[in-house]
């Protein structure tokens, strides 16, 4: 028997969509054995059968690998709120390629886990800091594997995370966002990423602040987030240096290297706005761990 544990991501980091993501302290856990037929337990009654994101990953594994498929028993226990903008299904694809690499003593590196979850989900920017940790830049050079940039992001960080009691499907996030920008807006964007993903690294709220200023994506996607404005303005008012929305949403994450701060910004949230969970994250450094029972 074995144990997955995959963290929570949170894709775009306001500036970088589709290419930067970052492993949160949220976290799926998922244990598989060889069985005599499938089981599923631990997930809603709805995932419990074939179709079931873990399960089909599994299989997707084995027939790359030129595996028979095998029944096993799969038992799901998850932090990770599903279409909330915080990649429930990469931790899913993630977990069952790992299963199926470990059930029929497959050596796999986290690049070729990268790769094959990538072919699943379709672009790295969650899976890549799942199976990694830390921060990652991905992109896929063409007829090539996807190519991964890890960023140590400095411990003082912490990840107020705000997430309403309603979905944004991504397909609908996709919708409303630009096809097509002008040069001035990529030229934007391009500056911002590097200031980004070095304020993360070094701890520099100031820094993050002033590069989180997106033009991509987040001005049309806030509107699919009734809470959106009045969580920023508190998030703001609180402390925070800056916010941006996870994914595609609907959870927002605010960003602060105060531990006081945090704290009190949370009691905040939790009062202004009750119906929506919150908690107080940190980056996760190891990305996807497994274990034998």
């Amino acid at each position: 028997m074995i144990k997955i544990t995959v963290p929570a991501t949170s894709a775009n980091l306001g500036i970088g969509y589709d290419t930067l993501g970052m492993a949160v302290s949220l976290y799926a856990h998922v244990t598989m054995d060889r069985a005599s037929e499938l089981t599923i337990t631990g997930c809603p009654e709805e995932f419990r059968n074939a179709d079931n994101m873990v399960y089909q990953s599994f299989l997707y594994a084995l027939e790359t690998w030129g595996e028979k498929p095998f029944p096993v028993s799969i038992h799901i226990e998850t932090e990770v709120p599903v279409a909330r903008g915080l990649g429930s299904s990469s931790t899913l694809v993630v977990a069952g390629i790992m299963g199926a690499a470990a059930l029929t003593n497959h050596t796999v590196t986290r690049e070729e886990l990268v790769a094959l979850a990538t072919s699943l989900e379709g672009h790295p920017d969650n899976v890549a800091p799942a199976i990694l940790g830390a921060a990652v830049c991905s992109f896929t050079p063409t007829g090539e594997l996807p190519r991964c940039l890890r960023y140590d992001v400095s411990p003082r960080l912490r990840f107020i995370t705000i997430i309403p009691p309603y979905e944004v499907h991504t397909a609908d996030a996709r919708k409303v966002v630009p096809t097509e920008v002008p040069l001035n807006t990529a030229v934007w964007q391009m500056g911002r990423i590097a200031g980004l993903t070095r304020g993360l690294e070094t701890g520099d709220t100031a820094l993050i602040a002033a590069a989180n200023d997106d033009r991509l994506q987040e001005p049309y996607r806030r509107a699919l987030i009734p809470d959106y404005d009045a969580i920023r303005k508190a998030c703001l008012a609180g402390g925070a240096k800056t916010l941006w929305i996870s994914g595609s949403g609907s959870t927002l994450m605010a960003v602060t290297d105060d531990t006081i701060v945090a704290k009190f910004l949370q009691v905040r949230l939790r009062e202004q706005f009750p119906e929506c969970a919150t908690h107080i994250l940190t980056c996760d450094t190891e990305g996807a761990q497994i274990e034998y029972l």
